[in-house]
């Protein structure tokens, strides 16, 4: 009697060692390698595992790797363990050691307001007699010095007509402590009392102009948790994007609601900071993300470094940078950590002061995160459909020589 069920022509580069898998039974789900590839190179690179940071440590198209000893993998295990808390031991004091040694002014700038020679005259003299702790130069009116102190273009401006010294609290006390100690002589010795005006003031909840730090602090590691989250997990690339894009937007939004709470902050329009803490958090995503992917769990203690250590190190909150070493300055200039920190402080209290800089510098951060989180996904990718496609190159090549031989 014929058998009633049709039958299938299977196509010798989709069938994957039949000799070694003839006697298996009673499996329902079908490896990745038995699986009728699409046509074209981009939907088979669909077809492929997830990728992941663990998944960038391996290389299943390598020869398989002989048996370790559970003992040395043990070793190994507790080795790789003590690296990042001997990493954090050794590293974080280093750079906070320095933004709390030799905390002095070094070219500060600042303003003498004034139409005459005798202006002029004094912020040379200023500028000679600080001996490069202070950059003094003029400028014409009192308006012109409250708007330099609000741009950050000078730390204070002095007015000797009246003795008022314009400040911004914000700066925080080491900046205003230093400035007051530059003009008290020169006020007493043109027989003025001087007395300071706040144009920059901070909140009741925030008196040192350092709590910002916390928000910042919560967008960063909220970002670089999210980032580790995302590239261990092996999920579709879908997810992952919804991930970035989403998580950075509930941190930024809890982080508001927080210095709003709890600080006072953010009594009128929030949506600007809200923003910087969103470009932050989403710019930690993205890079940890994509290091992660390329480089696997190893680039953990290099995110780390990267964004809470040397993000706050280098911001200006904890140290103002024209009082601590130029390294922190150099790398303000280009680092998105740091230049995010300093922007959710602007867009609080300096609000003319432009973001252009730090939302170009994150935003050019985000792509590079990007790009690499596609390219480690598609070196993954590659590897399995590599080995895939060796596997059925053997299978075939098998089949083939059984064929021949009967």
């Amino acid at each position: 009697m014929s058998d009633q069920n049709p039958t299938r022509s299977v196509d010798p580069a989709d069938t994957v060692s039949a000799a070694r898998d003839a006697g298996a039974e009673g499996s329902t789900a079908v490896p990745d390698s038995e699986r009728p590839l699409e046509d074209g190179f981009i939907n088979r690179m669909a077809q492929m595992p997830p990728a992941s940071a663990i998944g960038a440590m391996q290389n299943p198209a390598a020869p398989p790797r002989r048996t370790v000893d559970a003992k040395l993998t043990q070793k190994r295990m507790i080795t790789v363990g003590m690296l990042l808390p001997l990493f954090m031991m050794l590293v974080m004091p280093m750079l906070m050691v320095g933004t709390t040694v030799d905390v002095t002014p070094r070219d500060m700038k600042v303003a003498v307001i004034g139409t005459g020679a005798q202006a002029s005259d004094l912020a040379r003299q200023l500028t000679d007699s600080s001996a490069g702790d202070f950059d003094a130069h003029r400028v014409d009116t009192v308006d012109d010095g409250r708007n330099e102190v609000r741009t950050h273009d000078a730390r204070a401006a002095f007015d000797p007509a009246t003795g008022t010294l314009y400040t911004a609290g914000a700066n925080g006390r080491q900046v205003n402590a230093a400035v007051t100690q530059l003009f008290t002589p020169v006020a007493q010795k043109g027989q003025k009392q001087l007395h300071t005006e706040d144009v920059a003031a901070v909140v009741d909840g925030d008196p040192n102009g350092t709590t910002i730090t916390y928000l910042a602090l919560g967008a960063i590691l909220g970002g670089f948790m999210t980032g580790v989250v995302s590239s261990l997990m092996p999920t579709g690339t879908k997810l992952r994007v919804l991930l970035w894009f989403l998580m950075p937007a509930v941190v930024a939004t809890g982080m508001v609601v927080y210095g709003w709470a709890v600080f006072g902050m953010f009594s009128g329009s929030a949506f600007v900071p809200w923003c910087m803490l969103y470009l932050l958090c989403l710019s930690c995503v993205t890079v940890t993300t994509g290091l992660m992917l390329v480089l696997g769990p190893v680039a953990m203690p290099l995110c780390i470094f990267l964004m809470p250590l040397l993000g706050l190190s280098a911001s200006g909150l904890t140290a103002p940078l024209d009082m601590v070493g130029g390294f922190y300055g150099w790398v303000h200039e280009w680092l998105y950590a740091p230049q995010g920190v300093a922007a959710i402080r602007d867009a609080i209290y300096f609000q003319d002061v432009s973001l252009a800089a730090p939302v170009w510098i994150m935003s050019a951060w985000i792509a590079g995160g990007i790009a690499l989180a596609v390219l480690g996904t598609l070196r993954q990718k590659r590897r399995h459909l590599f080995a895939i496609l060796s596997e059925r190159e053997e299978a075939s090549t098998a089949a083939a020589a059984a064929a021949a031989s009967v």
